[in-house]
């Protein structure tokens, strides 16, 4: 479910930042009213936070998954629908602002001429518009605060939760490697598969939070640009330069379906709960050590684990 989200958002983001975007930039100057331009200040910034938020509610699905197996299996399907709410509700509140700090701004004579490259006659009467922020009637800190908050909630708050949780996961995944080491023979068979678990996460890891800020940084740097820099100064008309970049945040919506195994079959699903755990996302074993009552010659704890694979009846049934 949570990566049916995500489709979601990519193809939002495909529709409005390619195929809206592209035509504003085709047509040079807004043509389509005031309410537009407002409607479409909302919706082109509702995908990106929609798809940030997602992929921060899939890192903590993941940790929850890994962290507590055993109560996923059983909350897993309400958790999943608490976070694609959460996310949908946040995106909507974050983008909101973006339909009342913009607005369908008339060009002025000299503006024009800019925009162009060229010399009008003065007497020109025919009347242009762009989409920009208010500046006429809102202070200028609205605006400012209005994108720092933009760029926080789309980039560095879900970053922050999506270092946390993985960094957390492979703490988790190297304790419980550690137990399964401890219950083990320590044959090489079992060091050949901690080994793999550690390098297939790791590889998951680097790959998901590379690909999330490669993709997403040229669009928060221009941002950014657009805020500290001048009009008519060197670093504007390096902005202007790099703008081209922002085409790279299309890119990661054909790589992330890769990423999060968007064509799993469903038939190796192991559960019907909506969760990224479903979806592949977790290879690891899980170990889960629960207490149990002593009996004179035997173990405290009483180890299970998932039957992600063919085990023996000991293991399946647990080993006091």
């Amino acid at each position: 479910k949570l990566s049916r989200q995500l489709m979601i958002a990519h193809i939002m983001v495909l529709v409005v930042y390619g195929l809206w975007r592209s035509w504003w930039i085709y047509s040079f100057f807004w043509t389509q009213g005031d309410l537009m331009c407002r409607v479409f200040s909302f919706v082109q910034a509702l995908p990106f936070h929609l798809w940030s938020n997602i992929v921060a509610a899939i890192a903590i699905d993941m940790l929850c998954c890994i962290g507590s197996p055993l109560s996923s299996y059983r909350n897993g399907a309400t958790r999943v629908r608490y976070s694609i709410i959460c996310s949908w509700v946040a995106a909507i509140v974050c983008a909101a602002p973006m339909a009342f700090v913009r607005h369908t701004y008339q060009l002025k004579h000299s503006e024009l001429e800019f925009l162009i490259n060229g010399t009008l006659p003065v007497n020109y009467s025919r009347q242009y518009y762009q989409c920009w922020p208010d500046k006429e009637n809102l202070p200028g800190w609205v605006i400012i605060w209005n994108s720092y908050l933009h760029v926080f909630t789309s980039f560095y708050g879900p970053l922050f939760v999506i270092v946390i949780c993985y960094s957390s996961i492979g703490v988790i995944l190297q304790k419980q490697m550690t137990t399964r080491r401890l219950i083990s023979d320590g044959s090489h068979v079992t060091a050949a598969r901690t080994s793999a678990t550690k390098a297939r996460f790791l590889k998951a890891t680097v790959a998901i939070v590379l690909t999330y800020v490669l993709t997403w940084l040229p669009y928060q740097v221009i941002h950014l640009l657009t805020l500290v820099c001048e009009e008519g100064s060197a670093c504007a008309s390096f902005r202007e330069n790099i703008n081209f970049l922002q085409a790279i945040i299309i890119a990661s919506t054909c790589i992330n379906p890769f990423l999060y195994n968007f064509g799993v079959d469903r038939k190796k699903r192991s559960t019907s709960n909506g969760s990224t755990y479903e979806n592949g996302a977790a290879r690891a074993t899980v170990i889960v050590s629960m207490p149990v009552h002593r009996r004179p010659g035997t173990a405290d704890t009483l180890t299970l684990i998932p039957p992600h694979r063919t085990r023996s009846a000991n293991e399946l049934n647990g080993n006091v």
